[in-house]
């Protein structure tokens, strides 16, 4: 009972990291039978997938309506997209620096293992046409985070621009928005059960032989993405701009960032990221709408891997690369990483237009599936800190940054 007690006070870091612990050890202990643990991790995917389109909708009507005015929702909009484009293209260009530098690809042996159809991938304007809803209660039955977001910015300004006839409805969705807080927090008290099971699942599955051969490619993407974490996010961005110390910063962001790299679904962090993003300062108003923003349209990481990829593909395949291709992999890899939805493995499938970009050998996918997982583990974090991070930054230039105000709590 003491034990219990005892753990019911812990943080929900310090909880969370125990999970991950045990569930590296019991996948290195129990090796392909510790599959029989992933109902955790499916658990709790299922519980959060649950709350994020109704939440999302929710977060993104009230944050329109209290914007108020069109032209300054159009603005905000406009610097958060700036800046997610922006610092995706760096990310980029540090990830084909980093990769050539490494020569990732260097005396790998090829195995082919299939290759993916590029036909299923839509084109840019059904993509653009694909975020406006028919039907926006279809768009919330399959978690189409785009669509949603675009319906429920139009409602929310048009509750507000009906006045005091939208009142009624604008109070429901606020009441809705607070009971889906409180689902929320009581989904994240299972987070450590259910990566305890994700972590344990992994290892059992992959164990040490499969990382070996890939290993330069491995070490590749966890390092361009934690330069770019470090340096970019929490350096330039949150800590140059935002005035904000980057030990506070990752402090903050820490559980966010642990519970990503278990999960690998940028989508599913979003109550977590809100959460830290405001324990950072950032006013409700900027939070509410960068993060879930940020879910769908803000994939640094991903765009990251593709680069990393492309590289390992050319050397692999012993084709050169110009300077030119590489500049034309940098803005595909950022106009693809856009549409690609913050669930895991979806980046390997975006990976078919940046492929197509340069000509290069589609065979790469089945070259890189094998190891998705662990480079997906890597990649998110980016995305989610850089969620937060560009939320600092426009509730900087907006004077929406207030950290003096956050009361400080204690470390877990």
């Amino acid at each position: 009972m003491n034990l219990l007690k005892k753990w019911n006070k812990l943080g929900l870091f310090t909880k969370i990291m125990i999970g991950f612990v045990l569930g590296i050890l019991a996948g290195f202990v129990l090796g392909p039978k510790a599959s029989s643990l992933a109902f955790l991790g499916t658990i709790l995917t299922r519980l959060l997938t649950m709350v994020v389109a109704p939440l999302v909708l929710g977060l993104l009507i009230c944050a329109a309506a209290d914007v108020k005015d069109f032209k300054t929702l159009g603005k905000i909009g406009g610097k958060t997209l700036a800046i997610f484009l922006g610092s995706t293209a760096v990310a980029v260009a540090i990830g084909l620096v980093l990769c050539n530098f490494m020569q990732i690809g260097a005396g790998f042996v090829m195995e082919t293992t299939g290759s993916y159809d590029a036909s299923e991938i839509p084109s840019v304007v059904d993509t653009l046409m694909g975020i406006i809803p028919t039907n926006p209660f279809n768009s919330l039955s399959t978690q189409n985070l785009l669509q949603i977001i675009f319906f429920s910015l139009l409602l929310g300004f048009s509750l507000i621009k009906l006045g005091d006839k939208g009142a009624p409805v604008l109070n429901f969705f606020r009441a809705w928005t607070e009971a889906w807080k409180e689902i929320t927090n009581i989904v994240l008290e299972f987070t450590p059960y259910g990566v305890f099971g994700l972590m344990a699942d992994i290892v059992g599955k992959y164990g040490v032989d499969v990382l070996l051969p890939y290993l330069k490619t491995i070490i590749a993407c966890y390092l361009t993405c934690a330069l770019f974490t470090i340096f970019v996010q929490g350096g330039l961005m949150a800590g140059v701009y935002g005035g904000i110390s980057p030990i506070k910063f990752f402090s903050t962001m820490k559980e966010a960032m642990l519970f990503v790299f278990a999960t690998c679904s940028s989508v599913a962090t979003i109550p977590l990221n809100l959460k830290c993003t405001k324990k950072l300062g950032v006013s409700d108003k900027i939070a509410d709408f960068v993060i879930p923003f940020g879910a769908v349209m803000n994939m640094n990481g991903t765009a990251i891997y593709e680069a990393v990829a492309v590289v390992f593909a050319s050397q692999v395949f012993g084709i050169h690369l110009t300077v030119s291709q590489q500049v034309m992999v940098m803005v595909t890899a950022v106009l693809a990483s856009i549409g690609t939805a913050g669930i895991p493995g979806s980046g390997l499938v975006m990976l078919t237009i940046v492929l197509n970009a340069v000509n290069l050998p589609l065979e790469t996918i089945g070259l890189l599936a094998g190891i998705d997982r662990i480079l997906n583990m890597a990649r998110v974090i980016p995305n989610i800190v850089g969620d937060a991070a560009a939320a600092v930054v426009v509730a900087k230039s907006e004077g929406e940054l207030h950290p003096e105000l956050v009361k400080e709590t204690a470390n877990d």
